[in-house]
């Protein structure tokens, strides 16, 4: 993998002197990301707790990590998803330990991935769903378990408590998905894969859905952590970068 992935550098930096690229981090002419900031993405696993939740990081959303995640979301920088998926899997193989099977098996034995949708105005404005991207990206299958089912405030300016409270109650495992015998979620465990997570509320909301249908939920895997910090010190703009 060595050489394909020496190839592939090679290949980016000759389109770059046609067509230059700059580092969707810092800004230097490079390729998708320069040596530096590329450093700064290798994955770390390491494991915190939101709620009650178990959930596996890599990253602290923080510095070159920010940035980029901020340009794959935000800044069409799709360019991103091969560094951001490596980074997410790593994610997923430390929450799951390398003692389960992935995949979309009904098997006890089988752990599956579930994502949290996207809303209409965010799917509207990206025409795709990030993390959905990176999962197939890093050769994961994700599944579309989860959709809305009521709209929700916007969690701008809200502290810890009160974004618990504006997602309680706003997911639902898919009507077709539960009712169907076939495709019973009962007896079936659950990875939950986001981005980021800053309160843990919406992975706890998550959570809930799938155990009120019946299924079981490990824990979580993400890309980044915001570490907790005081309700007040919560940033508008920062915190309106992780609404979905």
């Amino acid at each position: 993998m060595g050489g394909l992935d020496g190839l592939a550098r090679a290949a980016t930096e000759a389109f770059c002197v046609v067509v230059p690229i700059v580092c969707a981090s810092c800004g230097r002419p490079d390729g998708s990301l320069c040596a530096a900031c590329l450093a700064e993405l290798e994955p770390r696993p390491h494991l915190t707790a939101r709620l009650g939740i178990p959930i596996w990081c890599v990253y602290d959303y923080d510095g070159a990590v920010r940035r980029a995640i901020i340009a794959f979301k935000d800044a069409g920088r799709t360019d991103l998803a091969r560094v951001l998926g490596r980074g997410l899997r790593a994610a997923v193989s430390a929450a799951l330990g390398g003692g389960f099977p992935l995949g979309l098996a009904s098997g006890a034995s089988a752990v599956e991935l579930v994502t949290i949708p996207s809303s209409r105005t965010s799917w509207r404005a990206r025409g795709y769903h990030p993390v959905g991207v990176l999962l197939r990206r890093a050769g994961l299958r994700p599944s579309a378990l989860l959709r809305h089912s009521i709209a929700r405030a916007d969690q701008v300016g809200l502290g810890r408590e009160a974004r618990r409270v504006n997602l309680e109650g706003t997911l639902v495992v898919r009507s077709g998905i539960r009712r169907s015998r076939r495709a019973s979620i009962a007896g079936r465990a659950f990875l939950i894969v986001d981005d980021i997570v800053t309160t843990g509320a919406t992975i706890q909301e998550a959570a809930r859905a799938i155990e009120a249908a019946g299924g079981s939920v490990l824990g979580a895997a993400v890309l980044a952590e915001t570490r907790l910090r005081s309700d007040r010190n919560f940033g508008a703009r920062e915190t309106r970068r992780n609404n979905r």
